[in-house]
């Protein structure tokens, strides 16, 4: 397990990055600080299916970063399910400051350095 966590230690840090976020709602919405404008893309993203849907995409990830599973499209839907979920919260967050007035918040430019560093990651090494 210790030669697949070393072989695929980018994965492993995306999973641990895609519970951040989830763990990053879970506290904001628990707490009372995260308060979107009625109607907002991030009202409906933090709802627990979605944080539901984020532990269970980190969960894929985390299996093939630590087993390094290579039965059949098993790296290509796990790659394509994780840059489709911090696509779509990194549309989440840059909606939600154009919603606020705001300039792009902390959230939206972490989420693109993630989808950036995973699209590099997926056209480099195939």
């Amino acid at each position: 397990m210790l030669k697949h966590l070393l072989k695929n230690r980018f994965w492993f840090f995306k999973a641990l990055e895609t519970y951040g976020l989830g763990i990053y709602f879970i506290i904001r919405h628990s707490t009372g600080t995260f308060d979107p404008p009625p109607n907002s893309v991030l009202d409906l993203l933090d709802d627990p299916p979605f944080i539901f849907v984020l532990a269970v995409v980190g969960t894929f990830v985390l299996v093939y970063s630590l087993w390094d599973l290579n039965t059949f499209l098993y790296k290509p839907i796990m790659t394509g399910l994780l840059t489709s979920v911090w696509l779509i919260f990194m549309l989440g967050f840059v909606f939600h400051d154009f919603a606020t007035g705001a300039y792009v918040s902390f959230q939206a430019m972490y989420a693109g350095f993630v989808l950036v560093t995973m699209i590099s990651e997926i056209t480099l090494k195939e």
